[in-house]
């Protein structure tokens, strides 16, 4: 368990991301912890300048969509056909209105559109024809040629999994996710996915099952889940874990590492997860053996991947947009 409980009597904002959980080769954990780092930078920056919370977890989710290191956007796994499809949800605690999507391909930041969704569709979630109509319809960009979101990690992936057991836990896994709260007790979370690594065309996971991968509520606080999906939406982790802190009591790391345990107990599989109650006291939590994370809080970063992992450095701001916009340009894209 990291302990990166908090108390506080008045609430100062807060913004954390995840990367991820699965296992991880020693050679990409650099590249993880720079994502998170940088994703956590550039969306605490939001809340910085007065921005909304959530402008604020869509920026963050933008930077790991964009990063090749992430499972999300440009750097997803392929489907058993070798295609990206991508799912993405966003929720805003106040208001507790929602936007999911799944099943989007060519499209380099879904958690836009998923926040599009939330704003403009008049509905929750849409997918297939109706979707893609939907983006086009809101000025969005899909990449032409198709197929530019297929990295060659991600192929070689895929074919590592076609010579195995072909079993759906194994490999680096992924999913990007982040949550926000702001002076005012506002909370806003985020997830994207590319999925799970040769999975069945048309396959939806947890992320973008409001519950089960992400949540937010001012009254309770806000979750984003990574880990086995299959299994995580049977047991709607991510709002249980707000929901058992407040009828207990009990501050929500002990909840969240509990009920990810007995999950995995009961039904197999691992998980992680990223949240923020509404004091603004975060948890970092994941029974899997990495999961890159990383919060600013003031002047301050935390960050890790084992369990055991936590760093923390001064939240200097020279260098992180350069590298943001080298990252995000990787791939042609207006969205």
């Amino acid at each position: 368990m990291i302990n990166v409980q908090r108390s506080l009597c008045v609430i100062e904002p807060v913004l954390i991301v995840h990367g991820g959980a699965g296992t991880v080769s020693d050679d990409r954990i650099p590249g993880k912890l720079r994502g998170v780092t940088l994703a956590a930078k550039v969306g605490y920056q939001v809340l910085a300048r007065n921005g909304s919370v959530l402008e604020a977890v869509e920026e963050a989710v933008r930077i790991m969509e964009a990063d090749r290191f992430f499972n999300a956007g440009y750097g997803s796994v392929l489907n058993i056909a070798g295609d990206v499809e991508m799912d993405a949800s966003i929720m805003d605690g106040a208001s507790k209105a929602i936007g999911s999507l799944s099943g989007v391909r060519d499209l380099l930041h879904p958690i836009s559109l998923a926040r599009a969704i939330m704003e403009h569709s008049g509905h929750n979630f849409l997918i297939g024809e109706g979707l893609h109509s939907f983006a086009l319809d809101r000025g969005f960009q899909f990449l032409d040629p198709p197929g530019q979101l297929v990295t060659q990690y991600a192929k070689d992936s895929l074919d590592e999994w076609k010579a195995s057991d072909q079993s759906y836990r194994s490999g680096e896994g992924g999913t990007v996710g982040a949550v926000a709260i702001d002076a005012d007790g506002n909370i806003a979370a985020a997830t994207s996915t590319g999925g799970v690594t040769g999975k069945r065309v048309g396959r939806v996971g947890d992320t973008p099952i409001i519950g089960s991968g992400t949540y937010a509520d001012n009254r309770l606080g806000g979750v984003s889940l990574t880990g086995d999906g299959d299994i995580i939406m049977k047991v709607c982790i991510a709002y249980d874990v707000l929901r058992t802190a407040e009828l207990t009591g009990r501050e929500i790391q002990p909840v969240a590492d509990e009920l990810l345990d007995a999950m995995s107990a009961s039904l197999g599989g691992t998980a992680g997860l990223v949240a923020v109650d509404s004091a603004g006291n975060v948890a970092v939590a994941h029974n899997s053996k990495h999961m890159s994370w990383a919060y600013q809080r003031g002047d301050t970063v935390a960050y890790g991947a084992s369990k055991e992992d936590f760093n923390m450095q001064p939240a200097t701001d020279n260098q992180f947009i350069s590298l943001a916009n080298d990252r995000i340009f990787e791939v042609k894209s207006a969205n």
